[in-house]
């Protein structure tokens, strides 16, 4: 045993630096090379054309028999089907070193996409993903030259978008013939998915029509229903409120009575709604906004539907072949919204659609039943309203104006016209030219005298103006 005395010396400096729990380095350890990532796999992206299995198609693009058996396999688990459906988009993902297959990608519809990589070694994986969108606000303005539906297909607007705004101003403007240089002016949302293949039209957030020297505008609020409201500036509910059909039927196979000799149980009893013949499938949709209070099997009416309106109304839609997927109780449904299809399910002899109203707990005749009136904006929601509509009333004035006011603003010329003693003159835009040209052909004194009075009242209607200076 040996003890020292004295200062204890000072530790090398390597033993210093060497803390617990580090394991000491291995001098003749080679350095690992860098890591390289992976290259980006190839994809391609397609519309598929045909309707196949999806075993089929991979065998097709070149894997085997056995590959192609495992990543169906896989595929089926997910997606619950081994086909893939027209007019679905498709997408491969292949190494671009060796042309392996790294993943495929399968959009179910516009909402839900299937993915399935390789992760090596024989090991697949599959999952379900929603798919991704962005929401942005579209700001179109276009010129009408008569048609509305026609002016707004042409510049690519939605097809709800045009419904919408056909139902806000169908009481105010016709817009099948609208003066040739209408303006029209729409703001709406839209999503748009992160690879740019799908675009889902949201709501109207304002518009603008100008029409024959007046302007009519919507402002959009949404309701205590989650649902979207238009208003005009004085707050007043644009468009009709409520659908007097509920469906394009061929006849009224029976109507709303209280003694009606039943045709399968042979027997005199109520029915409370009307019949609305129709084929199989023909969508049915919500007469007004509402919450679905009850969607499933009804009894006697076989698959049914049950809306609560304002004004305690609820409208209800029988014997129907199958339901919206969307329409779940509780859920909130626009006017006009699908929520199921003719069928003729439950106490039924074809297939027709049973629609009932009932107004505060007693069924009413749907055909004379007065549906509502208009509302206007809550007195507690009008200072939001009009912050609402001060910033799209500006947002619309940044827009183009592309209409023209009349015809006005265009150059005229003055055409006289000379019957005999009598002369008078009209003011003719350039537009009207062609229709004076036919008149100015007739030139013989004995046409003039025997049909003087005539031909001045007929270029007087036919010109347009009418207009003495």
């Amino acid at each position: 045993m040996h003890i020292y005395f004295g200062q204890p010396q000072t530790p090398d400096r390597s033993i210093r630096n060497l803390c617990a729990g580090t394991p000491l380095a291995d001098p003749y350890a080679e350095l690992p090379d860098s890591v390289k990532p992976a290259p980006a796999p190839v994809i391609l992206r397609a519309r598929l054309t045909r309707t196949m299995s999806i075993e089929r198609y991979l065998i097709t693009a070149g894997l085997s028999f056995h590959e192609a058996h495992q990543w169906a396999k896989r595929f089926r688990e997910m997606s619950g089907t081994y086909l893939l459906r027209k007019g679905h988009w498709f997408s491969v993902y292949k190494d671009p070193r060796n042309g392996d297959l790294r993943g495929i990608k399968y959009d179910l519809d516009d909402h839900v996409e299937v993915l399935e990589r390789s992760l090596g070694a024989g090991v697949l994986r599959a999952h379900r993903k929603p798919i991704d969108y962005l929401t942005h606000t579209v700001k179109v303005a276009f010129q009408v030259l008569g048609n509305f539906r026609r002016a707004a297909s042409h510049h690519d607007v939605p097809e709800p978008i045009v419904g919408t705004v056909e139902r806000a101003f169908s009481g105010r403007d016709n817009l099948d013939r609208m003066p040739r240089g209408s303006a029209v002016k729409i703001i709406y949302t839209e999503k748009i998915s992160n690879d740019g293949i799908y675009r889902i039209p949201g709501h109207i957030e304002a518009a603008e029509i100008e029409s024959g020297g007046r302007k009519a505008m919507a402002f959009a609020l949404d309701g205590r229903d989650g649902a979207v409201h238009l208003y005009d500036r004085r707050g007043q509910a644009l468009g009709p409120q409520f659908l007097r059909y509920p469906l394009h039927f061929r006849y009224i196979s029976s109507g709303f009575s209280y003694h009606r000799w039943h045709p399968i149980l042979h027997c005199y009893r109520p029915h409370v709604g009307v019949d609305f013949a129709a084929s199989v499938g023909t969508p049915v949709k919500a007469i007004a906004d509402g919450r679905i209070i009850s969607a499933g099997w009804c009894g006697e009416l076989g698959n049914c539907v049950r809306i609560q309106h304002r004004g305690d109304l609820v409208s209800i839609y029988g014997h129907l072949s199958r339901l919206n997927p969307d329409a779940r109780v509780g859920r909130y449904v626009s006017m006009g919204e699908v929520i199921g299809y003719v069928g003729s399910t439950g106490l039924s002899t074809g297939p027709h659609l049973h629609f009932g109203l009932e107004k505060e707990g007693h069924y009413v005749n749907p055909l004379t039943q007065a549906l509502g009136v208009s509302h206007e904006v809550p007195p507690r929601m009008r200072a939001f309203f009009d912050r609402v509509k001060h910033r799209y009333e500006i947002a619309l004035a940044e827009l183009p104006n592309l209409g023209y006011r009349s015809s006005k603003a265009q150059k005229r010329e003055v055409v006289r016209v000379s019957v005999k003693s009598r002369s008078r003159r009209y003011r003719v835009s350039l537009r009207e030219r062609h229709r004076w040209r036919r008149y100015r052909r007739i030139r013989h004194y004995h046409h003039y005298r025997h049909h003087r009075g005539r031909v001045i009242h007929t270029v007087e209607n036919h010109i347009g103006t009418g207009r003495t200076l």
